[in-house]
């Protein structure tokens, strides 16, 4: 997955632990949400959608406060493969 490697080489360089922790919860909230993908449980898989992309938008703030803006740039990086991905599983199962 890309948002693992991204978090993977954000977590990576010590200099920023926080927003690598964050992006890291947020590849896990999106894992956790496709697993709970089905025709019954909805709610799951949403809540764990909207987790994931908070912790996105948390490390995209905790970034912009620490000015790292290479950090900036790969939390909205991060932030737009989840939304993509979150839209392209939800539109495969409705169809």
């Amino acid at each position: 997955m890309l948002v693992a490697a991204i978090t993977f080489s954000v977590a990576a360089t010590g200099k920023w632990g926080s927003v690598g922790g964050q992006l890291l919860a947020s590849v896990v909230l999106l894992a956790s949400g496709y697993q709970d993908i089905g025709p019954r449980s909805r709610i799951g898989s949403s809540f764990g959608f909207f987790m994931a992309l908070a912790f996105g938008v948390s490390a995209l703030i905790t970034s912009f406060r620490a000015k790292s803006w290479s950090a900036v740039a790969i939390c909205i990086m991060a932030i737009f493969v989840e939304g993509w991905l979150i839209l392209r599983w939800r539109r495969r199962i409705s169809d």
